[in-house]
């Protein structure tokens, strides 16, 4: 009989990614195994779709329903300390991955513990090499669902932008108003619409796209009616699809979200924003030549004329 695992994530789509190099780890040392995966929410199971290491994705946020998924299989591990919260009570050994290090890539943590559970159930002894230190994540085939193919192709600089964060995903302009300023991860609206009108002024054929969920169209519309050359598909796509756009795009920039670690699973130069959060344990991976990060104590320490200086320093030549 050939081994079964189910996986266990989280709902975050950041921590559903630093996932797949583990997931991808196991698939490469035990190709015959059923390898299953349980994220949270739909949207965060988003992450595995077409996912080629893994059979089957389930979504599951009850005690419950976890145990009943997890009595069909012979070993179940979860990659997310936080998400076992949702799971208080089960009724069926799991094997729990913990970070311990705070100087430590979340993703390159995961690839530890799979690697330490590998020899200790089936006395494998792996090697984690260059080549596992990446996401995996699967492209649309096509943007034509998103914008005339003519829109992409016009446009000889395409710089991606997301405005939003976790927080205004679940809760909106309602945090948004109320709480923004306690968010240690949102960079201002207003510095995003003065960076874009500074990018219109110094690029040529610049198209700039925002993304973002149906719950951050407040600051879409706000951006889009400032910012010339604007496409905004906020609330208009998967994550297959920001996968896709990072191919079609030249330059990155975003604050610490979900969508910044898409972003890292494709070649686009990358400029990311880090204030107090921690850009060891979250930031781009893995590192590369063309991934910057601006790191100041607060995200309000961030100025708009940094941010271009080191934007316009990144797409040239390309667009200057």
């Amino acid at each position: 009989m050939n081994t079964s695992i189910l996986v266990v994530t989280s709902s975050s789509t950041g921590n559903n990614i630093f996932c797949t190099p583990a997931i991808h780890f196991l698939r490469k040392h035990l190709p015959t195994a059923v390898i299953d995966v349980v994220a949270l929410d739909a949207l965060s199971a988003q992450v595995f779709a077409n996912h080629p290491d893994i059979q089957q994705v389930h979504i599951a946020n009850s005690a419950r329903a976890l145990t009943r998924l997890a009595s069909q299989y012979q070993h179940v591990i979860a990659l997310n300390k936080n998400a076992m919260k949702k799971f208080v009570g089960i009724q069926f050994p799991i094997e729990l991955a913990v970070l311990h290090s705070s100087e430590q890539h979340h993703a390159d943590q995961l690839l530890d513990f799979v690697s330490a559970w590998l020899k200790q159930h089936f006395n494998l002894e792996t090697h984690i090499t260059d080549e596992d230190r990446r996401y995996q994540l699967v492209a649309s085939n096509t943007l034509s669902h998103l914008a005339p193919d003519a829109t992409w192709q016009q446009a000889r600089t395409v710089v991606n932008i997301h405005l939003g964060c976790g927080t205004t995903l679940l809760h909106g302009w309602k945090f948004f108003y109320a709480k923004r300023a306690e968010d240690k991860k949102l960079w201002p609206l207003s510095s995003y619409i003065a960076l874009g009108l500074a990018l219109n002024a110094n690029v040529q054929s610049l198209l700039i796209v925002i993304t973002g969920t149906k719950n951050e169209s407040f600051l879409a519309k706000q951006f889009a009616k400032a910012v010339p050359n604007t496409l905004n598909l906020v609330g208009k796509t998967t994550i297959a699809d920001l996968r896709a756009m990072m191919d079609r795009a030249q330059l990155f920039i975003a604050h610490d979200c979900g969508v910044f670690h898409v972003a890292a699973a494709a070649d686009v130069p990358m400029l990311g924003l880090f204030g107090p959060t921690n850009h060891l344990l979250t930031g781009p991976y893995p590192e590369k030549d063309n991934r910057a990060l601006i790191i100041q104590p607060s995200m309000a320490d961030i100025t708009v004329d940094t941010v271009l200086d080191r934007a316009l320093a990144m797409l040239n030549p390309v667009a200057i």
